[in-house]
């Protein structure tokens, strides 16, 4: 049985013989470290891509379960979990760089430590899942579920992910930071510097799945490159740099979002506020990039809008009804009508995703109806060309008529306006992801938004019901 008192006082040793021990006394620390772990033959390798900060690197594999492997840095390399954890943050330079490496292996856990500082990750999903400021928080919270035998019996596996709510907490923090960064230095107004984040995380969304027929690898590989050049160099030109990606957005996607707005132009193309922007989006972990997540960071706040972003849909038998009776001469014109204040944000994914399934069973229907009009007849490139050009368009770009002519979100605020749009369009990347379709450039995401009236015709319903009335009349 090994105690925890002899691994903190392990590192605690190495530590105070710090300043007069060579790198290759922390390698026999290292490895035992590990042997009192029961890693007893643990193999050393050098992965290529690794710091010149890392001793040493050891794979460790346990009876069938994904292997584990462990990265020991030189002192002063690593940032304290604590201080990543309260800037919302996810990796510090090292363990971004390490976990990259380690999921290139294709092995799914990493532990980097100093022997002072530890961090376990998920590198698949990218989620910390454990961390430690010290030895003896190490002892404590991680040294049980890192033992060789513990590890065997799938303790990896069982750890908790961290909860959404945290996950989206973080987010929306570190969102709020930036945005007040952006007020008081880039001297913009409060919903100048949200449209901002917004577009950050849009960016961030799209080149995080392969959706685009033509630019995505482009737009992946310049938001990469400019992220780097403001890690790597003093980050002059990367302002300017993204500036000009959102402008490229706009034009050549038809973004709405990332339209010109001079005042955050002139703001973002400061380097001062850029430069450390892209080195904080390079550490956030790929888990707060989710729909989910984004949706959970609006729930702060007003407690209506926080009811809003948890309602769950549910079936409207008058609005089903109408579907279910659209044929295929009837469906270019019909329109259903989402209040968003009445209904909340994921009304918009659920109906949405209703009206594009009723656009793929009449889109069915129709081409199976094409197909026997033409059988039999023989059919050239010129005549196949025609035929796929007079496709209605719920066959040939279902998404883009389901935004534009095919549902209305009705919104009651800026905040229900900004929440919803902001949805949608990573609703419209995920749904294209999902079922491995490509688009060109985003539908009209405007023509789907139309402002709440005073009274809606369900408000009406509501008040001027029988039922309503009959609780006025009191004896």
């Amino acid at each position: 049985m090994v105690y925890r008192h002899e691994i903190r006082q392990l590192c605690e040793t190495w530590w105070e013989s710090l300043a007069h021990s060579p790198q290759a006394g922390q390698v026999r620390y290292a490895e035992e470290f590990l042997r009192l772990l029961e890693w007893d033959h643990a193999e050393g390798i050098r992965p290529a891509g690794v710091l010149d900060t890392t001793s040493g690197s050891y794979l460790l594999c346990a009876e069938g379960r994904p292997s584990v492997m462990v990265h020991f840095q030189m002192p002063g390399s690593l940032e304290p979990p604590s201080a990543l954890a309260e800037r919302g943050l996810d990796f510090c330079d090292a363990t971004r760089v390490l976990v990259s490496v380690t999921k290139g292996l294709r092995v799914k856990y990493a532990v980097i430590s100093d022997l002072f500082r530890s961090y376990l990750y998920d590198t698949f999903t990218e989620e910390l899942l454990l961390s430690a400021d010290t030895p003896a928080e190490f002892a404590r919270e991680m040294e049980e579920t890192l033992r060789r035998t513990e590890v065997a019996a799938g303790s990896l596996e069982e750890l908790r992910r961290p909860p959404r709510s945290n996950v989206a907490r973080q987010l929306r923090e570190w969102c709020q930071r930036w945005q007040q960064v952006l007020v008081a230095q880039g001297h913009v107004r409060e919903e100048t510097a949200e449209l901002a984040l917004d577009r950050i995380i849009v960016l961030r969304f799209l080149t995080g799945h392969n959706v685009l027929r033509r630019h995505g690898h482009a737009m992946r590989r310049r938001l990469n490159e400019i992220v780097a050049r403001a890690c790597l160099a003093n980050g002059d030109g990367c302002g300017r740099d993204l500036v000009r990606l959102f402008h490229d957005l706009w034009v050549e996607l038809r973004a709405d979002i990332f339209a010109p707005e001079p005042s955050l132009e002139k703001a973002l193309e400061r380097a001062s506020i850029t430069v450390p922007l892209l080195q904080e989006l390079r550490l956030l972990g790929r888990s707060k990039f989710t729909i989910p997540v984004i949706l959970e960071k609006f729930n702060f706040g007003d407690a209506s809008e926080k009811a809003r972003v948890r309602m769950v849909p549910e079936e409207d038998e008058e609005r089903l009804a109408y579907l279910y009776k659209q044929t295929s001469a009837t469906i270019e014109d019909a329109r259903i009508t989402v209040d968003i204040e009445d209904e909340g944000y994921r009304a918009i994914f659920w109906w949405l995703d209703r009206l594009v399934a009723l656009y793929d069973r009449l889109g069915q229907e129709y081409e199976c109806q094409s197909n026997h009009e033409q059988a039999g007849s023989d059919i050239d490139l010129f005549t196949w060309s025609e035929i796929d050009a007079a496709k209605p368009a719920i066959v040939s770009d279902p998404y883009r008529h389901a935004v534009e002519h095919g549902i209305v979100l009705m919104y009651g605020s800026p905040r229900q306006y900004r929440t919803a749009r902001l949805l949608l369009y990573l609703h419209l990347i995920h749904a294209h992801s999902l079922r491995r379709l490509k688009f060109d450039r985003f539908p009209n995401i405007e023509a789907a938004l139309q402002r709440r009236p005073t009274m809606t015709e369900a408000d009406r319903r509501r008040l001027f019901s029988p039922v309503q009335n009959d609780e006025w009349n009191v004896g």
